[in-house]
């Protein structure tokens, strides 16, 4: 598929700046919820690595250098934040965990290509978002 380096490196650019781009489309739906932000984002970023994986890597691969630069898309304005202030953020932390989750299971959905996989995928993605995200706040007692 790429006939030298430079478009493989300018296509793994532009997938970092897709998923920055999402992240800021997407982030402030922490405000209204942290439910709603942990299944939005997961949901975004889940379509976002399918369609970057689709687009750019190679068929048959799993397109590592792809889902990577999704990931640091997605945490790269999140962790100086989480540097800083980890013990006032940590009751969030959960969000960015479950969409690097949907990151690889969406990079998982590519190279398998089973809808098994795809409901699967679904169903974990579901699962984390509502009942994970719960008892993730009720460690640290936040008010929902």
């Amino acid at each position: 598929m790429y006939l030298n380096l430079f478009s493989m490196e300018k296509s793994i650019l532009i997938t970092f700046l897709m998923s920055l781009l999402v992240f800021l489309l997407t982030f402030w739906t922490a405000g209204y919820s942290l439910y709603a932000a942990c299944l939005a984002e997961s949901v975004a970023f889940f379509v976002l690595t399918y369609y970057v994986l689709k687009t750019y890597a190679k068929p048959g691969t799993f397109g590592l250098p792809f889902v990577v630069a999704v990931v640091a898309g997605r945490i790269v304005l999140d962790v100086p934040l989480r540097v800083m202030e980890f013990p006032e953020t940590l009751f969030s932390l959960f969000v960015p965990i479950v969409v690097i989750v949907s990151i690889v299971l969406a990079a998982l959905y590519y190279k398998e290509n089973r809808v098994s996989v795809l409901v699967l995928s679904v169903f974990i993605i579901l699962l984390l978002a509502t009942v994970g995200q719960a008892e993730w706040l009720d460690t640290f007692h936040y008010k929902r």
